[in-house]
Order: C-alpha cells, then structure tokens, then sequence
C-alpha cells in the first residue's frame, strides 16, 4: 500500500567529493539502492564551484541504510566518499548536544595548532563547510606568536558538519582538535573559590 512506505524519504550526506561528481554521476551511483527522490550538490556562492559535499535523497529507509554500508568510504571519481545520513539542522548526533542553545551560528574551538598556522589556512579549512562568518586566532600578548588554538564562527548546520569532519584533520603537520566553544563563564566560575 501507498501508507506504509509514505514520510520516509532519507537524505544522505555524501562528503568529500570530486569536484568532477556532478549530480547525474551522484543519481546513477546511488540508483542501485532505491529510487532517489532529489539530489542536491551544494555550490560556493563567490566562485560557483562545488563545495565538495552532495545531498541525495532515497525513497525509503531501507534504501538509505544500504547505501551507506556499500558506500561509506568507497571510492568515487578518484575521491574515498563518506556517505551518511543527513540529519535535519538542529538535531543532534546520537549521545551528543550540539548546539544544544538551538543558536543560529555556533562558535567553534580549533586547538592543537602547529604555530606556523595562519588564520586564512583555518578559515579556508572550514570554508569547505560553509560560510565562516569569523575566524581569530588568539595571540600572545608579550611575544605576538600564535598560541596554537582558534576560534571559527559558522552557521549551526554548517558548523556541526565541520565538527565531524574537521576533529583529528592534519593542518600543517598537527592533528587538530574541533569541538564546540564552550562560554568560558561555565568552565571558570564553577568552585573557582
């Protein structure tokens, strides 16, 4: 019957793609598992140039959880995939709160920084993800040099996507730590007498 299969659609997150995947590669690839209901790779507003993720909806759960185990980290165009399910903005990751204030942009906190790392290295890493609104690294007062952690501001959805990907990358040589930026009034006041 037409009701039992109906709201089911899930919609895959397919990161690291080759610029070369366009969406009729992405709608052939992942056809094999189930009918797919719309394929959406994301473009950068300046250049017009993917931003190395897609979007591809299937019609039924079933269908999504098949393409995930025959295409999370297989190879497409030359690149390894990560395919995933997609999670609506605003939900959180099993046994995680992410941006659990429901804020539209999220700080976050990217330590572990080789020294040699500069600011448009950071932003550049994380505008894979999207639009990065701000992006500071902290200096040493007395000698200017870097003191090897950053903050980057996103939007939510963005910036949750950035976490997951970015957390352990190799920037310059360190394997750098992402997470969510914690307002540092919690961390401190609390039995700070």
């Amino acid at each position: 019957g037409a009701g039992a299969g109906a709201g089911e659609e899930v919609k895959l997150y397919i990161g690291n793609i080759s610029f070369d995947t366009d969406e009729t590669r992405l709608k052939t690839t992942f056809e094999p598992f189930g009918e797919v209901v719309d394929v959406f790779v994301p473009t950068n507003r300046d250049t017009g140039r993917p931003r190395g993720f897609a979007f591809v909806t299937l019609s039924t759960r079933a269908a999504a959880e098949e393409a995930i185990s025959k295409c999370d980290n297989t190879e497409l165009d030359g690149r390894t995939i990560k395919v995933n399910e997609s999670r609506p903005r605003g939900t959180p990751a099993p046994g995680a709160v992410f941006n659990a204030s429901g804020a539209a942009e999220v700080k976050l906190y990217i330590g572990n920084l080789s020294f040699e790392t500069t600011q448009e290295s950071v932003q550049s890493l994380f505008e894979q993800y999207g639009a990065v609104s701000d992006c500071f690294l902290p200096t040493d007062r007395e000698t200017g040099r870097p003191r090897g952690f950053a903050f980057v501001t996103m939007a939510a959805g963005d910036a949750q996507v950035a976490v997951e990907k970015c957390n352990g990358v190799d920037l310059d040589g360190r394997s750098i730590r992402c997470n969510e930026a914690q307002p540092k009034r919690e961390r401190r006041d609390e039995g700070g007498w």
